[in-house]
């Protein structure tokens, strides 16, 4: 049986030895450890302030997580790249157990179970499970580790939530444990470091892309920081441009002689008052113009000239495209993500973008193989303490990236290949059909000299020539079987 009587429980045996002796770095402890923030009894307000200077504001940041956690809520481009990465890496999951002794019976009884605990993880949000994927895959696209820690009940009888960690909040020191010399994982708070070794906490921590020696992990986004600076000082330099020559100006020409010509003699003799008199013509001149109306007319004496078409220096052109698309390849660069996610996918065709969904794909892959190695081993302290013997699997389910008729093209070249194989006298009708619809047994058994044989893209049906051809092939086939030393 996989479920232990109560009598042996591991669980009993546990809390009495932990009464023995604190030191023991065996037992299970109980509680909870680590701190989300830096302030645990804090208030949370529901109102968000506003950044009207987004650029200054990110150059303010000093540490590259807060400032790519900043990105991610004000950037376009981030934003969408992180809603990209957690919708995709979380298309549901199964979790499976197993008996030790027979790897392939499945325990239902602890799969329903911990369906049930699933259901209640995640408490702060009431996402359950789901909820805490999320979590854990976005701090390992944005912060470059998922860390979370398992709270035991104090009976020592289930677990009570499984808490995410920030992973800047985690400082690491090597110290010597049994003689070898292991990085030990630490969390400030108030005035002290607090220790999440083994024994002391039930902390578990998968680093992203982590560097030799190195148990922090990379933060995948860093690049972003300076790319989505310059595309914001772009942005910005080009809202000045468009302002310059973007919009069709007049140029409004002053003639100086007739201006002179209507100045007084007394005003003239003074060559103060001759300064204030033309400062008060161009006022006057300026105030006109900017009152006019969107559909008024220009009227004005033949002192000013207006002319319509040399305005805003129409000559001169800036392109921006060219600039854009530049910035755009670092941008997306820096984001691990590709143009047909993110907008950027003038002229791809439908099989560039497969390519692109693959590779994006296979990157969002081994981001789940660390968060089933991080349930997996929260789910191995559940087994424990609920005293029951059994091995989890936890299985991301796939990501479905292929067109319905690339998945019927790839269906129908599966049924030719095997059919051609039991043509071939390759495989038995059993082994085809189990290989193609995934039964056991065929429902008919067909002599191999009567199944045609595909040739190119179609198959060889009703032709009497081609039958004849497969009939040979096949005969050819059967007579050099011996001399090859094939068994059938």
């Amino acid at each position: 049986m996989s479920f232990i009587p109560n009598t042996f429980s591991p669980k009993k045996w546990f809390a009495k030895k932990n009464a023995r002796t604190e030191e023991s770095t065996s037992h299970i402890p109980t509680g909870r450890v680590t701190e989300a923030s830096g302030n645990k009894y804090g208030t949370l307000s529901p109102y968000m302030s506003r950044t009207t200077n987004i650029l200054r504001k990110l150059r303010g940041y000093r540490e590259e997580s807060e400032a790519i956690d900043f990105l991610r809520k004000v950037s376009p481009d981030v934003s969408m790249a992180v809603w990209n990465f957690l919708r995709l890496a979380n298309q549901g999951h199964e979790m499976h157990f197993y008996d030790l002794r027979d790897k392939n019976k499945r325990l239902s009884r602890a799969e329903a179970k911990w369906r049930e605990f699933a259901e209640k993880v995640g408490q702060i949000t009431n996402a359950g499970l789901d909820g805490v994927i999320d979590q854990i895959h976005a701090s390992a696209f944005l912060r470059g580790a998922m860390g979370a820690e398992a709270e035991v009940t104090p009976d020592l009888t289930g677990l009570e939530d499984i808490h995410p960690v920030i992973p800047q909040t985690i400082h690491w020191k090597a110290e010597e444990r049994d003689g070898r010399t292991v990085w030990i994982p630490y969390q400030q708070q108030s005035m002290k470091m607090v220790s999440l070794e083994p024994g002391k906490a039930n902390f578990f921590w998968v680093p992203t892309d982590p560097d030799i020696d190195d148990p922090r992990g990379t933060l995948l986004l860093s690049p972003v920081l300076q790319s989505i600076d310059f595309q914001m000082q772009i942005l910005q330099d080009l809202q000045a441009v468009l302002h310059h020559q973007g919009w069709p100006r007049n140029d409004i020409k002053i003639l100086m002689e007739r201006t002179m010509a209507a100045m007084s003699a007394d005003v003239k003799a003074n060559v103060t008052k001759q300064k204030q008199w033309l400062s008060d013509q161009w006022n006057e001149i300026v105030t006109s113009f900017r009152a006019l109306e969107p559909d008024s007319d220009y009227i004005h004496f033949d002192d000013i000239e207006i002319n319509m078409n040399q305005g805003a220096n129409a000559g001169r052109s800036l392109d921006v495209r060219a600039i854009m698309e530049m910035v755009d390849t670092q941008v997306l660069n820096g984001m691990k993500q590709l143009g047909t996610f993110v907008n950027r996918h003038t002229g791809r065709t439908e099989t560039y973008s497969t390519v692109e969904m693959k590779i994006y794909v296979q990157g969002i892959i081994s981001i789940q193989r660390g968060s089933k190695r991080l349930l997996e081993e929260v789910a191995r302290l559940w087994l424990r303490v609920n005293a029951i013997q059994g091995i989890p699997v936890f299985t991301h389910n796939t990501i479905d990236w292929q067109s319905e008729i690339d998945k019927w093209t790839v269906a129908i070249m599966k049924e030719r290949y095997y059919g051609n194989a039991q043509g071939m006298g390759w495989v038995s009708p059993d082994e085809a059909a189990s290989a193609v619809v995934g039964k056991e047994k065929a429902h008919a058994e067909v002599p191999t000299e009567q199944i045609p044989i595909s040739f190119g893209n179609a198959a060889t049906e009703g032709s009497q020539d081609e039958y004849q051809d497969t009939k040979d092939l096949a005969a050819k086939d059967k007579a050099l079987r011996p001399h090859l030393g094939i068994v059938k």
